[in-house]
C-alpha cells in the first residue's frame, strides 16, 4: 500500500517537472518576444 503511494507521489513528480520545464520555455518565448517589440 505504502509503495503504491510513493510510486503515485513520483509519477507526480516528475509530471510536475516536465510542466515546469514548459513553462519555463514559455517564459523565455515571451520574454524574447517582448525585447523584440521594443
Amino acid at each position: 500500500m505504502m509503495e503504491d503511494i510513493i510510486q503515485k507521489v513520483e509519477l507526480f513528480l516528475a509530471h510536475s517537472d516536465d510542466k515546469l520545464e514548459e513553462l519555463q520555455e514559455k517564459n523565455q518565448l515571451i520574454k524574447e518576444d517582448f525585447q523584440r517589440k521594443d
